[in-house]
C-alpha cells in the first residue's frame, strides 16, 4: 500500500492541514523554526501508531489537543491510502483463508482510515475510529439469486477482520526520526528481552537494537533478530563468531562507505568503517554493540569522537540504508535533517533523500535554502504560525494559546498572500524562510527563462537527453517578471542572458525589457523567434510524436486522448511529464528533430554566455 493523502484538524497548533502524496514520493516542508513543521510530524507518527493498536497514555490526551480556552471538539488525524496489486493478492489470500460461504468483492476506491479524539472542557472523552473499507459481500438470497450487499452490514464481524488484517498487515510503516534519535550512543545494549522504555535513553538504546536487525538481515535474512545471532555467536567457536563479524562489517563498508566519502573527503582519507566490536557481557547477560572506526595506522576509536556533523550522516545512513531494503512504500519523516552539516554537506543530502525516496517515500522538513531541491516544489508545503510574530520569536518561543498552523502548497503560495513576489518562481519559497543573500552570492552566467516549467525543459533537454555539461538556467515568474531579476544582475554586474518564446507575447515583453534598460540588455535578451526565425514557443521545438512519448512516460494514453483537442491542456500535461522525468532524470528517446533543435538553441545560448 502506499500512503495517498493525510488531513490533520485540531492536533495541537494545527487548525486543519492537507498533504497531498500521491504524485509526489518526496514531500518538502518548509518554514521557519517553531511554524509548526515538527507537530504535522508527530501527527502522521501518531497516527500511524493508533493504527497499530496503541493506546494513548495520559499525558498524550492531555498534550495533543489544542491549547487555551476549554476544548470542546475532536482532534481528527485521517489518511488515504492507495493499494497495489501485491496487497490485492495478500487480501485475497487471506480471505480465502477464512473459508466464508460466500464472495468478497474487493473495493476498488482507496483504503481510509481515521482516528478521533473527542473532548469534551479539555478532558478527554472518546477515541473512535471511521474507516473507508467498501467491500462486498456476494451471496445467494433465498430465492437463489446473487445479490451483494456491503460487507461490514452483511457479516460485520469478517468485515472486522478483514480490516484488522489491512492495518496490521499491509498498511505502510511509518517511521520518525526525531533528532535525539541520531546521536549515537556510547554502547547499544542488548538484554534477554526488550525491555520497556523509562526514559529517553531506553527508548533510544531500543531503536537502536532495531538498527542492528535491519542490519543483520542483511547479512543473513536466517537470523530473526541480532539478539539471537549474538547468543549463536557466544556459543559456538571464535571463528565462527569472527566470521559474523566480519560479515557485518564487509556490509557496513559496502553501502555506508561511498556516500560517506562523497560528503567527507578528508575524514575518508583518514578513517574506514572496518570494525564493529561486540562484548559481551555474562555476568548479567548483557552484550555491548558499540560502533568503531579504524584509522589507516590501525587505530580504533568511537564514532563520537567526529564531528557532529559526521555523526549525524553516520547515523542517517545506518538508520535509512538498511530499513528501506526490508519492504516497500515505507514514510520516512525526517525532521530537519542535517541541520548540522556545513553548506556543500547539505546539499548532498539531497541525493540521499532522492536515493531513499526511490522504495519510499519521504517527508522532511527544513528552514534551510540548500535543503530545497527546485525539482521538489511540486511536493513542497509552506508551513505557517499565523500568530508567531517577531516577539514571540524572542527568547524560548512556545506554542502559545493562539497557535495556528496552516500548510500550504507551494503552488498555491507563490499566488496569493506572502506569495506574490515575482522575482523568480524561487522567491516565494525564499521570502518564507527570510533570506536574504549576501553581496558574494550571485550564480555568474546564468541563462534567465520565462518560468518554473522553462527551467525544467531546459534543464532536462540540456543535461537528459543531449548530456551537456549542466548549464545555470533560473527560473522567472513569468514573461512580464522579469524586472527586479534583471535590475539585481545589472547591479551585481554578473553575466546573464534571458531566453523568451518567439510568440507575440514574448517579443512585446523583449520590447519594454529593453526600452527600460538599453543599452544594457544589448546582446542579452533574445526571443525564440532570434534564433529559429519563427515564432516557436518553447514546446513548438518537440516534435508532435515526442510530445506523446514524454506524456506518455507519465499518463496513459487515455488520459491524453480525454484532452488532446485542447491545445493548452496538452501543454500542461507535456509541462508536468517533462517536471517528472527531469526529477526521476529519465532518459527517453526523441527524435532527431527535437534533439537538432535543442542543440541549436544551447549552441546559441552557450556563444552568448561566454
Amino acid at each position: 500500500m502506499k500512503y495517498r493523502e493525510f488531513s490533520i484538524s485540531n492536533f495541537k497548533g494545527i487548525e486543519k492541514v492537507e498533504l497531498d502524496l500521491k504524485n509526489n514520493r518526496i514531500i518538502t516542508l518548509v518554514g521557519l523554526n517553531e511554524s509548526g513543521k515538527t507537530t504535522i510530524m508527530q501527527a502522521i507518527s501518531i497516527y500511524y501508531e493508533l493504527s497499530k493498536g496503541r493506546a494513548l497514555t495520559e499525558a498524550e490526551k492531555n498534550s495533543l489537543r489544542p491549547k487555551g480556552i476549554d476544548f470542546t471538539g475532536t482532534i481528527s488525524i485521517g489518511a488515504t491510502i492507495d493499494y497495489e496489486v501485491e496487497d490485492t493478492k495478500k487480501l485475497n489470500t487471506y480471505i480465502a483463508s477464512l473459508n466464508l460461504p460466500y464472495k468478497i468483492i474487493l473495493p476498488r476506491e482507496p483504503f481510509s482510515y481515521k482516528h478521533k479524539l473527542e473532548y469534551n472542557l479539555h478532558v478527554f472523552v472518546e477515541h473512535h475510529r471511521e474507516a473507508g473499507f467498501h467491500a462486498r459481500a456476494q451471496f445467494r438470497n433465498d430465492e437463489g439469486k446473487y445479490e451483494t450487499k456491503y460487507l461490514y452490514e452483511y457479516d460485520n464481524d469478517t468485515w472486522n477482520l478483514v480490516l484488522k488484517f489491512i492495518k496490521m498487515e499491509l498498511l505502510p510503516e511509518v517511521i520518525y526520526y526525531e533528532d535525539f534519535i541520531f546521536s549515537i550512543p556510547e554502547e547499544i545494549i542488548y538484554r534477554p528481552y526488550v525491555q520497556p522504555a523509562n526514559s529517553i535513553e531506553d527508548e533510544k538504546n531500543n531503536i537502536w537494537q532495531l538498527v542492528l536487525d535491519d542490519i543483520l538481515k542483511t547479512v543473513n535474512p536466517n537470523f530473526t533478530s541480532f539478539r539471537s545471532m549474538v547468543y549463536e555467536i557466544w556459543s559456538t567457536d571464535n571463528d565462527t563468531a569472527q566470521n559474523r563479524i566480519s560479515q557485518i562489517e564487509e556490509v557496513l563498508n559496502k553501502k555506508i562507505t561511498k556516500s560517506w566519502k562523497s560528503l567527507f573527503q578528508k575524514e575518508s582519507k583518514r578513517i574506514n568503517f572496518k570494525e564493529i566490536k561486540i562484548t559481551p557481557k555474562t555476568e548479567n547477560s548483557e552484550f555491548r554493540v558499540s560502533f568503531k572506526v579504524k584509522t589507516d595506522d590501525g587505530k580504533l576509536f568511537s564514532i563520537n569522537d567526529r564531528s557532529k556533523g559526521c555523526r549525524w550522516f553516520f547515523s542517517f545512513l545506518i538508520f535509512t540504508e538498511f530499513r528501506k531494503n526490508r519492504t516497500r512504500n515505507i514514510l520516512f519523516l525526517l525532521d530537519e535533517p542535517a541541520s548540522n552539516l556545513h553548506t556543500s554537506a547539505q546539499k548532498k543530502i539531497l541525493d540521499a533523500i532522492k536515493e531513499l525516496s526511490t522504495n519510499s517515500i519521504v517527508i522532511y522538513s527544513t528552514h534551510s535554502q540548500y535543503l530545497i531541491n527546485p525539482a521538489w516544489l511540486n511536493g513542497s508545503y509552506i508551513v505557517i504560525n499565523d500568530k508567531i510574530s517577531d516577539d514571540t520569536l524572542v527568547g524560548n518561543m512556545t506554542f502559545n494559546d493562539e497557535s495556528k498552523i496552516f500548510a500550504v502548497k507551494y503552488f498555491t503560495y507563490v499566488g496569493t498572500g506572502k506569495g506574490k513576489t515575482k522575482t523568480s518562481y524561487f522567491q516565494p519559497i525564499l521570502d518564507a524562510l527570510d533570506y536574504a543573500p549576501s553581496l558574494i552570492e550571485p550564480i555568474p552566467n546564468i541563462i534567465i527563462t520565462e518560468g518554473k516549467y522553462d527551467w525544467y525543459t531546459f534543464n532536462y533537454m540540456n543535461e537528459i537527453i543531449l548530456k551537456n555539461e549542466r548549464i545555470n538556467f533560473y527560473p522567472g515568474g513569468g514573461k512580464d517578471s522579469l524586472w527586479d531579476i534583471i535590475r539585481l544582475y545589472l547591479s551585481w554586474g554578473q553575466n546573464f542572458i534571458v531566453i523568451l518564446d518567439g510568440d507575440a507575447g514574448g517579443i512585446k515583453s523583449k520590447n519594454l525589457y529593453k526600452k527600460e534598460f538599453d543599452p544594457f540588455l544589448e546582446n542579452k535578451i533574445f526571443t525564440l523567434k532570434d534564433i529559429f526565425h519563427k515564432d516557436y514557443c518553447l514546446e513548438d521545438l518537440i516534435t508532435d510524436e515526442d510530445k506523446k512519448s514524454i506524456i506518455f512516460s507519465r499518463h496513459t494514453p487515455e488520459s491524453y486522448n480525454a484532452i488532446s483537442n485542447t491545445k493548452s491542456k496538452v501543454k500542461e500535461l507535456l509541462n508536468w511529464s517533462l517536471n517528472m522525468l527531469a526529477f526521476d532524470r529519465e532518459y527517453i528517446e526523441l527524435s532527431e528533430t527535437t534533439k537538432d533543435n535543442f542543440k541549436e538553441l544551447m549552441s546559441f545560448i552557450n556563444s552568448k554566455i561566454i
